[in-house]
């Protein structure tokens, strides 16, 4: 989700970026010299058209001209039928090809936007940036002309069909730094790095500009190193901005989530065991931890989770649940490889987590978050969340 610059109303953005290995697909490369491609995949077919050309591609357009390497954009608007397939080089862009209209919610579409940057812009490295709205848990990607919206099951889908590593996926959208997208892609085994947000991110949303100069003018930067630099440019941006409080970033990697997930596991797997002696002290750290992104369906910050669990005297002699979150807690701080936080947000660790505690709310998406989110099903999150909700909202689903 984005937030617009009056801060009058709240706009959910997200943005993805893909590529594929995949060859001889889609006619020969149009330039193989890069070394990087950054490839933004606009999902524009929304209420957040205005901020494409507005903001997105006006800080594009500020980048260095480069020859090592290739910034593209996938583009789908609402105004237009059509999708446009966008060079941005050295203060111009160009519509290289236009195509029929696509469905951007649709994990085919983003299988092929990966094959055919792969095809057209081959290079050593990949960024990936999805572009539009964003719910954590409950995907990104809104499509208004064919009404359609994408779930995390369609990211990795598409991600597998296209077989192609991408050594960034940056998330230009709300609410995406959640574990629940982190560990989805990651169960691809092709993707390095994530970039995302906690929290809501701003119209504006990421500012190309700051983040990607130094790549434009040094290509030979690893992903680490761009992946910092894009918390940095984020900070630059956001740290100046009177009404910035919210705007968090962090830069994960993936497969130490993955890596690590034994860890975060053995915490839930507790977790459900000590319910019925803790619901209490379950129920003060949920009121006090670090909730994040208010329009994400109850996201919280999962290290700060772990402190408020174990400020708990009654938890405190638990040895063995201590231990247990002690690793949650630092599995999930080991993956954060860079963070900008302001000041309002010092509690976030980089990585948030769903916990749908409310009546309405466990009612209404139970079922998707329990069958559609990998994450839930392959830890006891999920079963946790169904016995917490049984006991403490009065009602519960047959599952």
């Amino acid at each position: 989700m984005k937030r617009s610059l009056s801060l009058a109303a709240v706009i959910a953005v997200c943005t993805l970026i893909s590529t594929s290995m995949v060859q001889g697909m889609n006619g020969p490369p149009a330039n193989d010299t890069g070394t990087w491609t950054v490839m933004i995949y606009a999902a524009a077919d929304n209420n957040l058209e205005s901020y494409w050309e507005g903001a997105s591609l006006a800080m594009l357009l500020d980048l260095p001209s480069t020859d090592a390497v290739n910034f593209v954009a996938y583009v789908d608007l609402f105004s237009t039928l059509g999708t446009q397939i966008v060079e941005i080089d050295g203060g111009e862009w160009e519509a290289v090809e236009t195509l029929e209209e696509k469905n951007f919610a649709d994990d085919e579409t983003l299988q092929w936007a990966l094959s055919d940057v792969s095809t057209r812009y081959p290079s050593e490295h990949l960024a990936m940036i999805a572009w539009d709205h964003g719910s954590a848990w409950n995907g990104f990607c809104g499509d208004d002309t064919s009404d359609d919206w994408m779930y995390l099951d369609e990211l990795y889908a598409a991600i597998v069909a296209a077989n192609v590593h991408i050594d960034i996926i940056g998330f230009d959208a709300c609410a995406m730094a959640s574990v629940e997208t982190i560990y989805s892609v990651a169960t691809t085994g092709l993707v390095d790095l994530v970039v995302g947000s906690e929290e809501l991110v701003a119209g504006d949303g990421f500012p190309y500009d700051l983040m990607f100069a130094p790549l434009a003018e040094d290509a030979s930067r690893t992903p680490l190193q761009v992946a910092s630099d894009m918390i940095d440019g984020w900070e630059a941006y956001y740290s100046e901005i009177t009404w910035g409080w919210y705007a968090t970033l962090s830069a994960v990697d993936a497969g130490a989530i993955h890596n690590n997930v034994d860890e975060i596991a053995h915490w839930t797997e507790l977790m459900l065991d000590r319910l019925p002696s803790y619901r209490y002290e379950y129920r003060k750290a949920l009121r006090d931890c670090e909730w994040v992104s208010c329009i994400a369906h109850y996201q919280f910050d999962m290290v700060d989770l772990g402190r408020q669990l174990m400020s708990s005297p009654t938890i405190a002699d638990d040895q063995e649940f201590v231990a247990a979150t002690e690793d949650m807690m630092e599995a999930v701080s080991n993956s954060v490889v860079a963070m900008y936080n302001p000041d309002t947000k010092a509690a976030c660790a980089g990585v948030s987590m769903y916990w749908g505690y409310h009546n309405w709310e466990w009612r209404l998406y139970w079922m998707d978050y329990m069958n559609n989110v990998p994450f839930a099903t392959e830890t006891a999150w999920g079963d946790f969340l169904y016995e917490y909700n049984r006991v403490t909202c009065g009602w519960f689903p047959t599952k």
